[in-house]
């Protein structure tokens, strides 16, 4: 009996199909500007930058950017996975990648000539609505507008950054799409992290101003992010915390460029604002200085024995009255509050890793110092990336002090839980 063969139907292999075809493992006929497959799946289109211009050199006979400059990296924005609800009229994103292959794409060596609908609803978002929310003066928002954003557009991680800090802000500003806002925060927030990380080992004069902009971005979207369960700033359930370790980032750029960092368009400007006490905070700042200088003895009680310790202690209960006077002072100019977070951050900034480690150790004397501070929070509820902070380091603290010394923290509590 003769077999019949059936003859199996070849096709012409090719490298440059889009991305989606190549993921199912199906020929791709790479029309442009989307292909048949995906047209009739209604998806989003992408085809290998890498394949595009390898056809761009070959027709023009030249050599590509990269394979002249290897070391430069070009930034490649992804196409964004997610839609709100006007994009998702026009476009269905695709699957989500793996981490690791989102890494790659932060620093592939081509470029591409789009950034995605919601993305750029997102930039759009942050230059007119989300900057004013994180500055109190007219300088600062031209910095932020004019420079920060062009250098989103050299800089992968402050680009990411933006982009996570305003989908915190819209999800603050849309609840009903908080969860689809969050997820694409967090998925910026990660590229980010990842590629300010991957320059840091080369951090020079050049690069340290925009690598100083991500780190202070980071620590913005961290509160943009919302209180974490056992995460209090500057200590955890168990030990060491989150955020710390993100303002020691902070701290190791400004040791070693300091100068540089504040130079330029960076540079602080003149403050024009006289330091002066509204008549009606006068009774205030003062119940509030005499609460804080009462601490010392706490010390006193619970340090006797250690002189090393009572200085440092003292050391911080004086640099908390000098915060209060400043945060007052700022009050009483009827300002933003969002320019109080310099100086709140200021006082964390400058505690000294001793005390620092105490905190870890959930030493009582720190805790309640801390406490004091945490109360000094409640005057930027108004800002939208502060809002139930207060609350949250004050239960860290009462979590672990011991109920005998709940007294010493009274003021702080009152202070947070008055309207």
């Amino acid at each position: 009996m003769t077999r019949l063969v059936k003859s199996r139907r070849t096709h012409q292999k090719s490298r440059l199909g889009c991305s989606n075809c190549k993921r199912r493992r199906i020929k791709c006929d790479e029309k442009k500007p989307i292909c048949t497959n995906c047209a009739n799946h209604e998806i989003e289109c992408t085809f290998s930058a890498r394949g595009s211009s390898e056809v761009s050199s070959a027709a023009s006979g030249s050599i590509s950017t990269s394979e002249r400059h290897p070391r430069e990296k070009k930034y490649r924005f992804r196409t964004s996975q997610y839609t709100t609800e006007v994009s998702k009229r026009t476009t269905q994103s695709p699957t989500l990648k793996s981490t690791e292959t989102q890494h790659k794409d932060v620093f592939t060596e081509a470029s591409t000539d789009f950034i995605s609908i919601p993305d750029l609803q997102l930039f759009h978002h942050f230059l007119v609505s989300t900057i004013p929310t994180t500055v109190d003066d007219e300088d600062g928002r031209v910095v932020w507008q004019n420079h920060v954003a062009q250098w989103a557009l050299e800089f992968p991680s402050i680009l990411h950054l933006i982009l996570a800090l305003s989908a915190l802000h819209m999800g603050h500003e849309k609840p009903a799409l908080r969860d689809q806002y969050l997820q694409q925060a967090d998925d910026h927030f990660t590229f980010g992290i990842q590629s300010v990380t991957a320059v840091l080992s080369e951090l020079n004069a050049d690069t340290c101003q925009k690598v100083y902009i991500s780190a202070v971005m980071i620590c913005f979207a961290y509160f943009g992010r919302g209180p974490r369960p056992g995460e209090y700033l500057v200590f955890s359930d168990n030990g060491p915390a989150e955020w710390l370790v993100l303002m020691h980032g902070v701290k190791l750029i400004l040791e070693s460029h300091r100068n540089k960092v504040f130079s330029g368009i960076l540079e602080p400007k003149p403050n024009s604002d006289v330091p002066n006490i509204s008549p009606s905070l006068q009774n205030e700042l003062q119940n509030h200085i005499a609460q804080v200088q009462g601490l010392q003895r706490l010390v006193d009680l619970q340090h006797l024995w250690d002189a090393g310790d009572r200085v440092m202690y003292v050391s911080a209960i004086d640099n908390l009255t000098s915060t209060v006077e400043e945060i007052y002072q700022k009050r009483s100019l009827r300002k933003s509050a969002v320019g109080l977070m310099h100086i709140l951050m200021g006082w964390l900034y400058r505690l000294p890793r001793d005390f620092v480690a105490q905190l870890e150790r959930k030493d009582p004397s720190a805790l309640v110092i801390l406490a004091h501070w945490a109360g000094l929070l409640k005057y930027m509820e108004s800002v939208w990336f502060m809002k139930g902070w207060a609350d949250h380091v004050l239960n860290g603290v009462c979590a672990f002090l011991p109920a005998d010394l709940w007294v010493w923290i009274e003021w702080p509590m009152e202070r947070v839980q008055e309207e």
